[in-house]
């Protein structure tokens, strides 16, 4: 009788527990939608969303919402939706704290956007959550990761072999001034394919030259842990690198800095990404080698033009393919004039 007992008592602790997290669970998902349309009446978006001044509302979705690549690709996506009547909002930007994706994409869903563009983590659920936004009737549009298992309408991105081929002639000219030892910066979460694709294609183009590539796991968590790892590689005396290749915007403004701390500028050659006035600045001082660009704004511009072609049609592209180039000391002062030029155009 006492073994019946304990067996209810246990079985009763363990509903208890999960009762917890599940309402945990939905008390994350509510104080985020409160904050989420809190920014958007704060922004003077509320009231406009409310009367349906918009023709349709979209939702920009990711992990680094406030990077600045997403900043950029953001901006695009806006000025493109204005164009057309269109709101595009960016959830999980300015808020408190950092949500996961999966709470992100909730929200999205429980506000009932008419389309969401998401970065996608590999994670289950998020394939799971984007099929749930479909048969909501919210089109998901994927970008820079893609979920083709998924019921997603469209991806938006850049072929990754030839990503690996750009960066990997960049390497190539490092490697030809005598530098040997290559370490390529992946993501912790271990998702991305593309990543892995480019890597190969990095490997492939020093094939033959006697470098030794080593591709290292960076802890993707938060700015300071990616840090962190960064100058863990830059400090390393067993088995220094000679050249860093870094395939986010994070990770080259993180390797950036940490060369400038520990005296490393000349010793090891970065290879970054994206464009920021940081990075530009940087290779005309010669302390990154090379930058890959690619045009966010296009990039977000594309989202929204796939998302309303969806929407008109009830069809759209599979793919969107996003030009990528090398910016380095040969071109980057013709690059900055033909930005400048473009900020006129606008203005």
């Amino acid at each position: 009788m006492s073994r019946l007992m304990r067996s209810l008592k246990k079985n009763k602790v363990i509903m208890l527990a999960a009762m917890i997290s599940i309402s945990a669970g939905f008390l994350i998902i509510f104080i985020g939608m409160t904050l989420y349309r809190s920014r958007l009446n704060a922004l003077g978006a509320g009231d406009n969303l409310k009367y349906n001044t918009y023709k349709y509302h979209y939702a920009l979705i990711s992990e680094e919402a406030d990077a600045p690549f997403w900043e950029a690709m953001y901006e695009g996506a806006l000025e493109e939706g204005k164009e057309v009547d269109i709101y595009v909002d960016r959830i999980g930007s300015s808020l408190p704290s950092a949500y996961p994706l999966e709470d992100l994409m909730k929200m999205a869903i429980a506000s009932k956007v008419d389309g969401i563009i998401i970065e996608p983590n590999g994670e289950e659920e998020i394939i799971d959550l984007i099929n749930t936004a479909d048969e909501a009737g919210i089109p998901v549009i994927t970008v820079l990761n893609d979920e083709p298992n998924s019921n997603r309408k469209s991806f938006v991105g850049v072929n990754s072999y030839n990503q690996g081929q750009i960066y990997g002639k960049q390497v190539v000219e490092v490697v030809n001034e005598g530098k040997k030892n290559v370490t390529i910066l992946l993501n912790s979460d271990g998702h991305s394919t593309g990543m892995n694709v480019i890597d190969s294609g990095i490997r492939e183009m020093v094939a033959g030259n006697g470098v030794q590539v080593n591709s290292v796991i960076v802890n993707t968590q938060s700015t300071f842990s990616s840090e962190e790892d960064i100058r863990n590689i830059i400090k390393d005396t067993q088995n220094p690198t000679e050249v860093l290749v870094c395939l986010t915007a994070i990770d080259t403004r993180c390797a950036y800095q940490a060369v400038v701390d520990y005296n490393k500028v000349g010793v090891i050659d970065i290879i970054g990404y994206y464009d920021s006035d940081l990075i530009l600045s940087a290779i005309q001082r010669d302390i990154i080698h090379s930058t890959m660009t690619i045009d966010a704004k296009q990039m977000g511009a594309y989202c929204v033009d796939a998302l309303n072609e969806y929407m008109e049609t009830g069809q759209v592209s599979d793919y969107f393919s996003v030009d990528i180039y090398a910016i380095n000391n040969a071109n980057i002062d013709d690059y900055i004039k033909e930005q400048a030029g473009d900020e006129e155009i606008r203005d």
